[in-house]
């Protein structure tokens, strides 16, 4: 046979590996005629692919399914503990690291807080700290990589983050050299917006269609959109500044040098300002604002539901411009609860366009305090699922 030919013949075998690995992840267990139904291939095909994934390891037999009459079916699953990933959400007021499996179960969860005037290194000294202990729990495993979810831009193969508004002492600071000098492993970086959009498709997706708006609402708004599932970047893999787009152009001074961006309104840190303002309390913090405002507080109330509204609005208008058919909300903001997410959804009632607002699907994330580490941890997560080679490096 030609060289040519055997090649094609092993593309194949790779492709109908990656697709069982696919159908798998997406179910806790399955009959290897349901597989085969599924990948639309024969009895023999799926048996020389499920017993090569046995030897591996990364399947399990699970016994046999109940008989209806017919030869009894051989139950399979997907071996979620075979490797394990490390995902790393830094966020201006906290890191937050995991350790998952291939499904994305958290197996350890460490978190800093930052509080005050924030300097360079405590956020490197946190950062440390969170990794030493995650690389522990992952000793005598085999481990996927480590994805780390950044704020503010970043630029080049270095991975420098620039524009840093809402932590200055970062400014330049190299992502990709702190990992791969300090620990020897060539991190996977992305946008924090785009690794909470990231855990949401991938852990959480249950074939979704359609057009989608992820919002991701902190110290920061970001917005990224999906189509069917998935992503559409845009240029350096960023998720834009949505955040910076100008809501009022006489507003008040954003930390970027602009006037009247979302950012002054809606985010956490202008709400805390003008609280702050409001009240004469220079020391309050968001979990103090959000306790007041969750007990129905005149002042603080005022001014949070301003700044959803203002959000509502900002939202509208992406609805009415894009016409997705869902959005879905994540973030820090999300600790104001119920009471915060009705305004955001009224406001956008009010001002979206009905043609637009009828069957549009508006949700929050339920798991927002590790969205971006998960997503972080999925960027190398999925190559096992959608690179057989890289099964094979790991593997030794």
């Amino acid at each position: 046979m030609a060289g040519n030919e055997m090649l094609k013949l092993k593309n194949i075998k790779f492709r109908n590996t990656l697709a069982a690995l696919d159908i798998l992840r997406k179910h806790d267990f399955i009959s290897r005629v349901e597989l085969a139904a599924k990948l639309n291939c024969d009895g023999t095909t799926v048996t020389r692919i499920t017993r090569d994934l046995i030897s591996k390891g990364l399947l399990k037999t699970e016994g046999m399914a109940d008989s209806t009459g017919g030869r009894p079916r051989e139950i399979v699953k997907l071996n979620a503990e075979w490797a394990n990933a490390i995902g790393i959400g830094l966020d201006p007021d906290f890191i937050t690291g995991v350790s998952a499996n291939l499904k994305g179960k958290i197996l350890v969860r460490e978190q800093v807080f930052f509080g005050g005037k924030k300097s360079g290194k405590e956020f490197t000294d946190a950062l440390k700290i969170i990794m030493e202990r995650l690389l522990a729990s992952c000793r005598g495993k085999r481990l996927t990589g480590i994805g780390v979810a950044a704020f503010g831009t970043f630029s080049g193969k270095e991975q420098i983050l620039e524009n840093v508004v809402n932590y200055p002492a970062l400014e330049k600071f190299n992502i990709y050299d702190f990992f791969k000098s300090g620990y020897s492993i060539a991190p996977e970086i992305t946008d924090i917006t785009i690794a909470g959009a990231m855990n949401e498709i991938w852990f959480n997706d249950n074939g979704r269609k359609g057009n989608c708006l992820f919002f991701n609402v902190g110290s920061g708004i970001g917005c990224v959109p999906a189509i069917d599932g998935n992503i559409v970047f845009g240029r350096y893999s960023h998720a834009g500044e949505f955040g910076h787009t100008i809501y009022h152009p006489d507003g008040d001074k954003c930390a970027c040098g602009r006037k009247g961006c979302l950012e002054t309104f809606s985010s956490i840190n202008a709400i805390l300002k003008k609280v702050r303002k409001k009240t004469g309390e220079r020391s309050l913090d968001f979990s103090d604002v959000t306790s007041r405002y969750l007990d129905g507080n005149a002042e603080v109330t005022g001014i949070v539901n301003e700044a959803a509204k203002c959000l509502g609005t900002a939202i509208a208008n992406q609805v009415n411009f894009l016409m997705p058919d869902e959005i879905l909300i994540s973030g820090e903001i999300l600790k104001l609860g119920e009471k915060f997410y009705n305004v955001i959804k009224k406001t956008m009632e009010e001002y979206v366009f009905p043609v637009f607002m009828k069957n549009l699907v508006i949700k929050k994330s339920e798991a927002w305090e590790e969205a971006s580490a998960l997503g972080a941890a999925s960027l190398t997560i999925r190559k096992v699922f959608e690179d057989y080679e890289y099964i094979n490096e790991i593997s030794d």
